[in-house]
């Protein structure tokens, strides 16, 4: 039967062999991505683009501002939208040059 100082030391050395595993298996990962990168013409700026949490969403081009109101065109109407309409008038009046 083994000693405990035996399997303890098995152990630092199974530890050891991963240690090294995971260091040559970065390594060649590395490697692997950066002759994608060069193939695809890929930069490190596009990764960064990529690593935002959750899905990145672009700002929204505001196209209409009633004081600190905005609205993009797009999607449901807001309320000071409706009501220029309902009073007659034109979201187009409002419209950013």
């Amino acid at each position: 039967m083994q000693t405990i100082a035996e399997l303890q030391a098995q152990i630092a050395a199974i530890q050891k062999q991963i240690k090294e595993q995971k260091a040559a298996g970065k390594r060649e990962a590395i490697a692997d991505i950066l002759s994608k990168m060069h193939e695809f013409g890929i930069s490190i700026n596009d990764i960064q683009g990529k690593m935002l949490p959750g899905k990145a969403k672009r700002p929204k081009t505001v196209k209409y501002r009633l004081e600190d109101k905005t609205w993009s065109g797009k999607g449901k109407k807001p309320n000071w939208v409706k009501a220029i309409e309902e009073r007659g008038g034109s979201v187009e009046d409002y419209r950013i040059a």
